[in-house]
């Protein structure tokens, strides 16, 4: 069998026994023949290029951790040098003698030495200071320190262990800065009497670490025990205190010597730490951003891939050079069968003529596809004589990807589209409305694999909806059977459609209707008060004939629906002729109905509710309200919509028979209009009793009034 391609062209099914397989052009296979020719020499100038790139790393590496060592053994030289002289200035005579006078001033000479301070304090709880070589002889010593404060910790530890020790960054006292101090206890006997603490300016180790660190982008910093800054070769007061990110690594990972952290500056950053012995806790680090770390053996291996790139370049066109020798008349062929497919829709049109080639195989190929596109051309005219002519919308469709693949000219009037629009870009899903996607006859077809009919509706480009019936089967499998395409027949229906709609929306309004009406007629004859036989006859006719009114309004306007002015002015015209000469005029007298205001156009259900209303209060009024008597008038106003979307009906009756008291018992009609009300629209009516005549003021909401949900 023919299958019908999305250009249009016919192609034979392939045998379903034979396997698919890769085949790969004659430029392709003489670049992998190149390149594998060119394969042991790169991958040899890989392996060489990595090695280098190695050795780059590792001596980058090994630079780090040997600065890290040389700074941590300077740091540790320094202290051991304060640690030295405090325990000299502890271990004086003069102290023993407590000859504090002389001490002073050899303590004031070694702690400028070191670039600081001496403090003498008491072993004794409280650690009261006896000495502070920074205050003028005779001057009155600061208070103890509370424990924590100061250097409350640092004199505790040198009293527990009886050795000197350094402490970490703490809050000077007296000056508030932040220090670093050592320690050493003073012995009298075997007893520690006193402690001698060498206070240190953490700027001067900065400054000499600053002289002696690394340069350029790199960094060293010197951390206590906590992990805070005391000196750092490079923005010193910036981050002095602070706790760098590369104190979060574990500590395993620092153990390893160089590791990977966040710098301050807030960019990756290689680093080796070292412990400083002399200090507990305390440690140097050297840092180098990681980008120049990287870029110190990146280079060669960028070379070396340079260097790759321009041979692989050179035999990729190298390649190509001799593959287009080769294959252009093999090129030819295909440039004569691409504009066998690219003609389109309409006759075959003659491909390009193609050169004789030298080759043998290749000139008897030209010759059989010469010979071939002549039949096609002759079966393509007869295809198209009979799809394109059908009377029927005829498609087929990629039932993979779901687009279509042809459409004949009758589908596009019916789709209402182009048949650029549709081919390869658009399926039957895509064109349903959103309620009928998945259920068109080619889904069902894909999905059930059988031969499906089903009616549905397309969505044109303009909005407007065309119902369809269709018919589906698969025309082409694949070697396991899954469907490959689906032809669809499709006939329009749409008129059909409509006539039925219409049929079946007047048989359920007519239904409606009656069945409102027949419900009214029968609540009026179940309500009414049977006490006497001609009142019950009058009210029922009354009510009866007030409904015919508006069901032949409504009936005039198609049901859509009546004039709230129009049904007031139909209901009071029966009661109030506006001239004496008018049939119905009560003794004699000309009342008077004033009707004021806007055009609101009621539901039928609405509608025929306040007809009901209105006819209850002038049936009320014409028997004992303002109608009743001579030069009695009655008032209707009403407001549509406002700030509380209700309407508003005041029903105000003036010149009627005096009311002394409001009635003692709710007579019908009120019972009926404020049912009707409350049932039918879900208003609130309010009546009031004024001597002067009835005032009722009636509350509905607009949206019960306007819409179907009123009747």
């Amino acid at each position: 069998m023919a299958l019908v391609p999305a250009s249009g062209r016919l192609e034979a099914t392939p045998p379903a026994a034979e396997p698919a397989r890769r085949r790969w052009s004659l430029r392709r296979h003489l670049l992998v023949l190149v390149l594998a020719v060119l394969l042991p020499a790169l991958v040899a100038g890989g392996v060489s290029a990595w090695h280098l790139a190695n050795s780059y790393r590792h001596a980058f590496e090994a630079r780090l951790q040997d600065t890290a060592r040389a700074l941590a053994l300077f740091i540790d030289s320094e202290l051991e040098s304060s640690l030295t002289a405090v325990a000299a200035l502890a271990s004086s005579p003069l102290l023993d003698r407590d000859d504090l006078e002389d001490f002073a001033a050899w303590a004031h000479a070694i702690g400028q030495r070191q670039g600081g301070w001496v403090v003498v304090n008491e072993a004794a709880p409280g650690h009261r200071q006896l000495l502070n070589t920074t205050l003028p002889a005779g001057a009155p010593l600061p208070p103890p320190s509370p424990p924590g404060e100061g250097a409350w910790s640092l004199i505790r530890r040198a009293i527990e262990t009886g050795q000197p020790a350094v402490s970490d960054l703490f809050t000077g006292r007296g000056t508030g800065r932040s220090l670093v101090a050592v320690a050493a206890p003073a012995r009298q006997g075997d007893e520690i009497t006193r402690v001698v603490v060498l206070t240190l300016d953490p700027l001067a180790l900065s400054e000499r670490l600053r002289s002696l660190g690394p340069s350029g982008s790199a960094f060293a910093s010197v951390a206590d025990g906590q992990g805070r800054i005391v000196a750092r070769s490079r923005d010193h007061e910036r981050f002095f205190g602070t706790i760098p990110p590369s104190r979060q690594v574990p500590a395993e990972q620092r153990a390893r010597g160089v590791f990977r952290s966040q710098s301050v500056y807030g960019e990756p950053a290689l680093y080796a730490a070292q412990p400083i012995p002399a200090a507990q806790g305390w440690s140097v680090v050297v840092a180098e951003p990681e980008s120049r770390y990287r870029a110190s053996w990146i280079w060669p291996l960028a070379a070396y891939a340079g260097i790759a790139a321009v041979a692989v370049g050179l035999a990729a066109a190298i390649a190509t050079l001799l593959a287009r020798r080769i294959l252009r008349p093999v090129h030819g062929l295909l440039a004569r069968a691409d504009a066998v497919v690219a003609s389109g829709p309409g006759p075959l049109l003659a491909p390009p003529a193609t050169a004789p080639s030298g080759v043998t195989e290749f000139e008897r190929l030209r010759e059989a596809s010469e010979r071939a596109e002549t039949a096609l051309a002759r079966r393509e005219s007869d295809f198209r004589a009979i799809f394109e002519t059908a009377a029927v919308g005829v498609v087929e469709v990629d039932a993979v990807t779901g687009h279509y693949l042809r459409v004949n000219r009758r589908f596009c009037e019916i789709a209402g589209r182009d048949r650029a629009e549709l081919l390869g870009r658009l399926g039957p899903d895509d064109l349903c409305v959103p309620e009928d996607q998945g259920r068109s006859a080619v889904s069902l077809a894909i999905a059930q694999d059988r031969e499906v009919e089903a009616e549905f509706r397309l969505l044109h480009a303009d909005g407007t909806e065309a119902w369809v019936r269709a018919s589906a089967s698969i025309s082409a499998r694949d070697a396991e059977g899954r469907p490959l395409r689906v032809v669809s027949v499709v006939r329009d229906i749409t008129r059909r459609k409509r006539s039925e709609e219409a049929r079946s929306l007047l048989a359920r309004e007519v239904d409606h209707r009656a069945k409102n009406v027949l419900a009214v007629v029968q609540a009026a004859l179940r309500l009414t008060p049977r006490d006497n036989l001609a009142t019950y006859i009058q009210s029922i006719q009354g009510r009866v004939a007030a409904l015919a009114r508006a069901h032949t309004m409504l009936a005039e306007a198609q049901w859509s629906g009546a004039d709230l002015r129009s049904l007031a002015e139909a209901e009071l015209r029966a009661f109030l002729p506006m001239t004496s000469g008018d049939a119905g005029a009560p003794r004699g007298a000309v009342p008077r109905a004033v009707l004021a205001g806007p055009f609101v156009m009621l539901s039928p259900g609405a509608a025929q509710a306040l007809s009901m209303v209105l006819h209850e209060l002038a049936t009320n009024a014409i028997k004992h309200g303002a109608l009743s008597a001579a030069g009695g008038s009655v008032d209707l106003a009403w407001l549509a919509g406002g700030p509380d979307g209700m309407l508003r009906l005041d029903w105000t009756e003036r010149g009627g028979p005096r009311i002394e008291q409001p009635p003692s018992v709710q007579g019908f009609g009120s019972r009926l209009i404020a049912a009707t009300l409350k049932g039918q629209l879900g208003g609130t009516v309010q009546m009031l009793w004024q001597p002067d005549g009835l005032a009722c003021h009636i509350a509905i909401p607009m949206a019960r009034v306007t819409s179907r949900e009123g009747g």
